[in-house]
């Protein structure tokens, strides 16, 4: 007690320091028991590591051990343990007013510290992007069409070039190139989508602050603040958020001064296409960040939807044999209707092709991450606690389900969606707890319909205009693993060469 007492100013009221020796107390308690267990729940670890080690570096792994019992269990992440819920459960938690979909990474990203100011947006204006996504973005889908078909033209020719020899390409720099400039088109408009400071922002601050926050959860919490200092990715990450600032400040105010004109006019604001106004205006007023709420539009969408199409031209180079039939229906569909609002709809064994390309590799087979607000006892009488985080896990390869479900079969959801009652229930969208790719529930990823979209209009390009194999004699490019997640390695290789189309989707 005296060597506590030493931390408390002298001179104070006897109940002061009292007050204070309870505070540092509690201070020094929740450092103790933060990353503690939960007492009633399994702590799963793997290959004789310790649980947190075992997360960090085996995170797939932990979870399929944890899941042969098919019961609640918790794994130790960097920033404390986490209750990762069987698939069975996904139904019931979806919507459930208790669980807390914006705090659910408070922990593993650090939104206190400057760079993290995206972060810090999700959590404090949560409705501002599901808003602007959903409200906006998602209905004017059919506006912002010719904008990403104009884009994805330019974008890949300066990307990929008109030779007809084969050319080794690094793919997952090439699709972030084309992804960030086609996204931003519709994030920014087509001055800033082809800014080159803008583009290195979008392409890096998402790697940035993952890469940050991966070091300083590895790091105990006392050091953080130093280990924050002392790594260069946090330097780069405040550059990218003042850069941000410079560049996008002056369209917000140029759009807010237009709006403001029109208002006080009585007249309505003027119509625009991309997210800067669409943010204002779903802000109604209210003081935000609306640079913090682009650099989150930005880190949600751009990295995502790239590995999306990285791993459809991985499966394209691995099953050839469906090239020509996913050709013939771009022919078919897109010649005979051009870009017509139903035409990507229409692009049905595309969407069977996307979506079995991402069951049988998703991005982290666990989802629907919460943070437990207060506690709630499920209806088979399990208890998740106040302050606790949970996920659920996916259902990817239940042969019940998916049939051989190993087997990569392009056409699996084109048959699903056949059956009786089933036509919207197997789309590329579509959320259920069998395929978790978007989330499930309240909070699916919003803005999926509009990736779905675009990854669909640039893979159109793509395949008609160029044919993709894998470098010879190469070894086939593996995936990256980290803890739950899992993404094409940067340095992942394939070849491409132009062909001569048999429609002109530039003219159409």
């Amino acid at each position: 007690m005296d060597t506590i007492r030493s931390f408390v100013p002298t001179g104070l009221p006897i109940s002061a320091q009292l007050a204070g020796v309870v505070v540092l107390l509690g201070i020094i308690w929740s450092l103790i028991t933060k990353n503690r267990p939960l007492s009633a729940f399994p702590l799963i670890s793997v290959r004789g590591l310790g649980p947190r080690k075992s997360w960090m570096s085996h995170g797939t792994e932990v979870l399929n051990e944890g899941s042969k019992a098919n019961v609640p269990f918790q794994v130790m992440t960097g920033t404390g343990p986490k209750i990762i819920l069987p698939n069975r459960y996904a139904d019931e938690v979806r919507n459930l007013p208790e669980l807390n979909f914006s705090k659910a990474f408070q922990n593993d990203f650090f939104v206190n510290y400057p760079g993290f100011e995206a972060h810090k947006h999700s959590i404090e204006n949560d409705g501002l992007l599901r808003d602007t996504v959903r409200v906006k973005l998602t209905q004017s889908l059919g506006l912002v069409t010719a904008d990403l078909v104009d884009e994805t033209i330019a974008t890949t020719d300066d990307v990929f070039g008109t030779s007809d020899k084969w050319a080794t390409r690094m793919i997952r720099d090439d699709m972030l190139e084309v992804v960030a400039r086609v996204s931003s088109r519709v994030f920014l408009g087509p001055d800033l989508c082809r800014n080159r400071r803008w583009l290195e922002i979008a392409k890096t601050y998402t790697v940035d602050t993952f890469a940050l926050s991966f070091l300083m959860r590895m790091t105990p919490a006392f050091i953080r603040p130093l280990a924050y200092l002392a790594v260069p990715y946090s330097s780069r990450l405040r550059k990218s958020v003042r850069d941000a600032h410079k560049l996008i400040l002056p369209e917000v105010e140029k759009r807010k001064a237009a709006v403001d004109a029109a208002r006080a006019a009585g007249e309505k604001p003027p119509k625009v296409a991309d997210t800067i106004g669409w943010m204002y205006d779903v802000a109604k007023g209210k003081n935000v960040d609306l640079v913090s709420g682009q650099l989150l539009l930005t880190m949600a969408a751009i990295h995502t939807t790239t590995e999306g199409l990285c791993r459809a031209l991985l499966d394209l180079c691995k099953h050839p044999e469906f090239v020509q039939q996913l050709r013939d229906e771009i022919i078919d569909v897109v010649g005979r209707n051009g870009w017509a609002r139903t035409t990507l709809y229409q692009l049905r064994l595309m969407d069977s092709f996307l979506k079995e390309s991402s069951r049988l590799t998703p991005l982290s087979i666990m989802s629907m991450n919460r943070y437990i607000d207060k506690t709630v006892t499920l209806s088979d009488g399990t208890t998740l606690p106040k302050g606790a985080r949970m996920a659920v896990m996916g259902d990817f390869a239940n042969p019940a389900i998916y049939p051989e479900p190993e087997k990569f079969d392009a056409s699996r959801f084109v048959s699903k969606r056949q059956a009786p009652g089933q036509e919207n229930s197997w789309q590329f969208v579509t959320t259920s707890a069998s395929h978790l790719n978007f989330g499930h529930g309240e909070h699916a990823c919003p803005g999926r319909f509009f990736a779905s979209n675009e990854i669909k209009i640039i893979l159109c390009h793509l395949l008609l205009k160029y044919d993709w194999r894998f470098v010879p004699d190469a070894p086939e490019p593996e995936t990256r693993n980290f803890e739950s997640n899992r993404s094409v390695k940067p340095d992942t290789q394939i070849q491409a060469s132009r062909r001569k189309a048999e429609i002109d989707l530039d003219a159409l």
